[in-house]
């Protein structure tokens, strides 16, 4: 069984796998049950002598029994496709939301290392398209099933009639699909490129919505219209040469099995002078098994078209998996800064070979206000990641009070840490949903204290107060409420220390000179971290440092 079979079947649950498959059989078994008694019905419906042919004899059943078996095959059949296709639906989401869910766990439990490499609108086509289509591809699979199971027990019911027309058509079936197995690989390879349509497409929406105000300034936004209107209509070519192909098949199976039942009742009628009720019961299982052999053929194809999705979806999922952030196996406390945050000789390279940071050392006492400044790729960012937990250096030690940042430990000084970036990122709600969402349990005096400290105190002037609504990423506030509102809940977490990274470079004097009171308030309390080119935090800060290239200058 293949590493992806597996997964599947770990997802929905082998006991449901088993009643699934249960449920098939019965389903196919009393189908099956029913054409056979088709011929005792026609025989005691056109007054037939008794037929010997049949390895059983229900001739001499009265026909109101007969009537009343073949109504209760239907009855129990019915029953078993509404349990089946319920539980089906159930299988197929059991696998849709476990693989998302590992999906999700793996993105927030990988290494931040490893995400910050990472192409997100490809995980955002993984979590929202290609795991939709791997439940496709599960429907793909159970119909799979049921359409064989249904035609084995068809091939029996046609085996007790008449072997060898019985025997004809099974090979007529497995020739159709052997030779249309052509179509099923290009299924594949129409499934594939429709993967690579799908990020193309995210990639597209992402970028063009992030430049609305952009696109408006330059006069761009026709062309990002047709830009992604191409996107799109790349994507209906894949899905229309897959229909085309579906379609194809459909009719060749159609066309073949037509021609062929045709030279069967020719030869049954001219060649063997068949029994009409025979005759009669074969054309009905052959009308029967046709679509089947269709059904099994679309959903082969289907599985080949959705299974490249389930495999990037897995090779996604490992590849996040296999990045995870190392855990500690002992028992860890968090870490509390008491004397100082220290990176000694620290050497850092980027996942693509780039050094960021070359032997910097550096030392943070507790309490005080430490600004690092630099051009644009010196390095400073990643002097943030280290200091905040969120990546190890690939050379040398980030100590809190002389001990070393290690495994476990990383995670557990995060909760210690408060970090501000330079686009305020706040969620759809009101100001409390946003403030909460750092500290769930914060009471209202907190609250207010928060906003109090991070000269947000204009909150309580909104509509509302805290209750106010603040629209999707807080657009219904300027860029300087939005960044207070983040330094209020950064501190509402009453952290050891705090990253402020580039967080006034966006904000209008008036905001940059709020928010430098409020840091400036903090002096002695809580240990700032300033990361910028320049401006009102660094210049208040007690210790500086200057980094370029991914070196410390002297002081």
């Amino acid at each position: 069984m293949s590493s992806a079979a597996k997964e599947l079947v770990e997802l929905a649950g082998r006991k449901d796998l088993v009643v699934l498959g249960a449920l098939a059989v019965i389903g196919a078994a009393t189908e099956g049950l029913g054409v056979v008694l088709l011929v005792p019905l026609l025989i005691l419906l056109s007054g037939e002598t008794r037929f010997t042919q049949l390895p059983f004899e229900l001739t001499q059943v009265p026909l109101a029994i007969l009537l009343a078996i073949y109504v209760v095959l239907v009855a129990v059949r019915a029953g078993t496709e509404i349990a089946r296709a319920l539980l089906a639906q159930r299988v197929t989401v059991s696998i849709v939301d476990g693989l998302r869910r590992r999906a999700l766990a793996a993105l927030f439990g990988a290494d931040w290392r490893f995400l910050s490499g990472q192409a997100q609108s490809r995980n955002r086509a993984m979590i929202v398209t290609s795991i939709d289509r791997v439940g496709e591809a599960v429907q793909y699979l159970t119909s799979l099933l049921r359409a064989g199971v249904t035609l084995v027990a068809l091939a029996i019911a046609g085996l007790t009639l008449s072997p060898m027309f019985s025997l004809g058509m099974v090979l007529a079936g497995i020739a159709a699909l052997a030779l249309l197995r052509w179509l099923r690989r290009d299924a594949r390879r129409i499934g594939e490129a429709l993967v690579q349509r799908y990020e193309g497409i995210y990639r597209k929406l992402e970028e063009g919505l992030a430049a609305l105000r952009l696109a408006k300034m330059h006069a761009r936004g026709r062309r990002e219209v047709d830009g992604t209107v191409l996107e799109f209509e790349a994507m209906r070519q894949v899905e229309r040469r897959y229909i085309l192909t579906t379609m194809a098949a459909r009719s060749a199976i159609q066309i073949g099995a037509a021609v062929l039942l045709a030279i069967a009742v020719w030869f049954a009628i001219e060649g063997f002078s068949a029994s009409s009720a025979i005759l009669l019961a074969f054309v009905a299982l052959a009308v029967r098994a046709i679509p089947l052999v269709e059904s099994i053929q679309a959903a082969a194809q289907g599985w080949n078209h959705a299974a490249p999705s389930l495999e990037q979806s897995l090779a996604l999922i490992g590849e996040a998996e296999k990045n995870a952030e190392p855990l500690q196996t002992g028992p860890v406390g968090t870490p509390r800064l008491r004397r100082s945050v220290e990176l000694q000789n620290v050497r850092f390279v980027h996942s693509d070979g780039r050094i960021a940071l070359m032997d910097v050392s550096l030392n943070i006492p507790r309490g005080q206000i430490a600004a690092l400044t630099g051009p644009s790729g010196a390095g400073k960012s990643t002097v943030a990641d280290l200091a905040a937990g969120l990546v190890s250096p690939d050379r040398g030690a980030v100590l809190i009070d002389g001990v070393p940042l290690e495994r476990g430990a990383r995670q557990a000084w995060r909760s210690r840490v408060a970090y501000v970036q330079q686009d305020a990122v706040l969620f759809s709600g009101s100001v409390r949903d946003n403030l909460r969402w750092a500290e769930p349990e914060a009471d209202e005096h907190q609250i207010c204290e928060a906003l109090r400290r991070a000269s947000a105190d204009f909150v309580l002037d909104l509509p509302g107060g805290f209750d106010c609504r603040i629209g999707e990423a807080g657009r219904a506030l300027s860029g300087g409420e939005r960044q207070r509102i983040a330094l209020a809940r950064a501190l509402l977490r009453e952290p050891d220390l705090l990253i402020l990274d580039e967080a006034t470079s966006a904000v209008d004097p008036a905001s940059e000179e709020k928010i430098a009171q409020a840091v400036a308030g903090l002096e002695g309390k809580c240990t700032v971290l300033v990361i910028g080119h320049r401006g009102g935090l660094a210049e208040m800060a007690s210790r500086r440092f200057a980094l370029e290239n991914g070196c410390l200058l002297p002081s």
